[in-house]
Parts: structure tokens; C-alpha cells; sequence
């Protein structure tokens, strides 16, 4: 990556991880459906733990690892790509100052 890339990526995190303390965030019913229902088949998975060998269990808990880990990625790579549309659309509508800075960023996210 690189140092704009960097710089913008740490305050996505931070705006990411204050979500939850803003006046405006975004919960759609949808999310809360889901998180309900990873709730409930998180107790089932949890007593299933219980019932398999050692082995067994290590091998799954790995796997939900990698799997969260997985997920984590995609969820701050959609975060990211929204967020570049949005720098994209203040660009193209000229409500951003003509910097190089942004044309830096622009440019680096190109494929």
C-alpha cells in the first residue's frame, strides 16, 4: 500500500470503530436479522464443541477463525470501496478542491 493509501485506511478504521457512537450510522433490519440469527446457531455451534474430540474442536474453532478473519477483510474492502465512491462523486461534482493529494488517492485505487 501506499502512504496515502495508508493515512486514509487508519481513518476509515477509526471511523469504523466509532460507528456505534455516532448520530448517524447505518443498521438496516436486515443486519439485525442476521445478527439474531448467528446468535442463536452460535449456541448450537458452541454445544457442538462440546461433543466432539479435541481434535475436532481445534479444527473448527480454526476455521471459524479464518472464516471471521475472512469476513473482516471483505467488510473494511466494501467499507473502503464506499467510501472512494464517495471521494469519486465530490470529485466529479467539483465539491472537492483540485488536490494532489486526492488524485493520489484516486489514482491508487485504480486496477
Amino acid at each position: 500500500m501506499n502512504e496515502v493509501f495508508e493515512t486514509i485506511a487508519e481513518v476509515f478504521e477509526e471511523l469504523r470503530s466509532e460507528a456505534g457512537e455516532r448520530e448517524y450510522s447505518v443498521q438496516t433490519k436486515e443486519s439485525e436479522k442476521a445478527d439474531k440469527e448467528l446468535k442463536k446457531v452460535n449456541r448450537e455451534y458452541e454445544k457442538l464443541l462440546t461433543e466432539v474430540s479435541a481434535e475436532h474442536q481445534q479444527f473448527l474453532e480454526d476455521y471459524m477463525d479464518i472464516v471471521d478473519h475472512a469476513h473482516f477483510e471483505e467488510q473494511q474492502r466494501a467499507y473502503y470501496q464506499g467510501m472512494i465512491d464517495v471521494i469519486q462523486i465530490f470529485d466529479g461534482l467539483g465539491i472537492l478542491k483540485e488536490r494532489s493529494k486526492v488524485k493520489e488517492l484516486l489514482t491508487s485505487m485504480k486496477r
